[in-house]
């Protein structure tokens, strides 16, 4: 492991240099326009050759990452393995991903249902419930409103006093209640004196239960003859705040009735009324909303599965299965070995302005036993990068040689620019 960390440090370096000055295009191309070397000033001795290091390069190469971050649920290739355009490289643990897929689906299905619902307007079924919501808060009102009344009605009654009809009847009911109490002895007298004959006419029975009904007579008589006295007295200051209290909760009753009503009828002129241009346009926003919602959590899901963007070489893995990776990490280094180039690494600023298309140029391999190669330029880069603290330009070259040549991703060379 830790010699694939080493190569991998090596070849990621290699890879920033060659991606901050060609962007993973291919390095063959010459559709931007190179100016022709800078002639040179009088007295300045212009060089015959040009030198440089550099290092072999594929023919396109790119540092792969996953747009989301996650962790690594399969590695499906190993370094060398050649790949196809659109051959899936690493996949991340995907249960979260896809739950908020189904999530995302379900708020879909919510929100087309919403729509739906708003473009129909009301059902019969939700017309006729607003109807009946009306009539109960009719029936409460009605109510509250007759409970009000008789609070009134209790409250000036209080207010007024007793009768004359009030002490009249309530007299009638003293009289009522002794009468009664006076059979009731009668009876009570008549059974002791029938217990007491010989032999006897009743049972000692009867005679407890007509002296009970005697002393059920006597308690009526004493109400009776409180409720007489009570209603000469009148109301009672405390009795009157009492009526005074039950006014005003009435009152407050039938306010909330009214307040009931009113929300239930305006409910159902809202249901009456159907479908609404501003329900339609809500529902139609939030279904758009949930529609973007839906494709990036697709969007997310897909890109779960790292992918090649064209058919090449797997040169470098920089991740390990189970391991938790950061968006935009990199993964893997994919390189187009079909074509291998070289890319200079310290070429000065002073000596680039000598150099252009065309030129040829001496490679020489210390990998292969100092092997020496014909390149050509075949493209200079536009922009400058820094290399151990000296403003370098990178120059890339065609060596035209075949799969055969022995010539590996990585390997180090020396170039000599014959630039006169």
């Amino acid at each position: 492991m830790l010699e694939r960390r080493a190569l991998s440090a090596l070849v990621a370096a290699s890879l920033v240099m060659s991606l901050a000055v060609s962007g993973c295009s291919q390095a063959g191309s010459t559709e931007q326009q190179t100016p022709s070397p800078m002639p040179s000033t009088p007295g300045e001795q212009v060089p015959e050759v040009i030198s440089a290091e550099a290092v072999v390069v594929p023919y396109r190469e790119a540092s792969l990452s996953f747009k989301v971050g996650g962790r690594v649920q399969q590695i499906l290739v190993s370094g060398g393995d050649t790949v196809t355009a659109g051959h899936s490289l690493a996949k991340l643990d995907t249960r979260d991903l896809a739950l908020a897929v189904r999530r995302a689906e379900a708020g879909l299905a919510s929100a087309q249902a919403q729509l739906a619902r708003a473009k129909a307007g009301a059902l019969p079924e939700e017309v006729a419930l607003a109807e009946a919501d009306v009539s109960i808060a009719e029936g409460n009102l009605a109510s509250a409103e007759a409970s009000l009344e008789s609070a009134e009605a209790s409250l000036q009654k209080a207010v007024a006093g007793p009768t004359a009809r009030d002490i009249q009847i309530a007299q009638k009911q003293v009289e009522l209640a002794k009468n009664q109490l006076w059979g009731a002895q009668g009876q009570r007298d008549a059974l002791g004196a029938q217990v007491n004959a010989n032999p006897p006419l009743a049972s000692a029975a009867e005679y407890e239960a007509a002296k009970a009904q005697v002393a059920v007579w006597e308690t009526q008589v004493t109400i009776a003859e409180l409720q007489l006295e009570e209603v000469q007295a009148g109301a009672r200051e405390e009795d009157l705040a009492v009526a005074r209290a039950q006014v005003t909760q009435a009152e407050s009753a039938v306010q909330v009735a009214e307040a009931q009503l009113e929300k239930a009828s305006a409910q159902l002129a809202l249901v009456k009324a159907g479908a609404r241009a501003e329900d339609v346009a809500v529902a139609e926003a939030a279904l758009a909303e949930v529609q973007v919602s839906l494709a990036e959590a697709e969007n997310a899901l897909d890109d779960a599965v790292l992918t090649a963007p064209f058919a090449g070489t797997v040169g470098t893995i920089l991740l390990d299965e189970g391991e938790v990776i950061a968006p935009q990490a990199p993964a893997i280094v994919l390189g187009d070995l079909s074509t291998l180039l070289v890319r200079t690494l310290d070429l000065s600023e002073a000596d680039v302005s000598h150099v252009s298309l065309g030129q040829e140029a001496m490679v020489t391999i210390d990998a292969l036993g100092g092997r020496q190669l014909k390149g050509t330029v075949v493209r200079i880069a536009p922009v400058a990068t820094e290399r151990r603290g000296d403003t370098v330009y990178a120059v890339t070259l065609d060596l035209e040689v075949g799969p055969d040549s022995g010539l590996r991703w990585g390997m180090t060379a020396f170039v000599e620019i014959t630039v006169r």
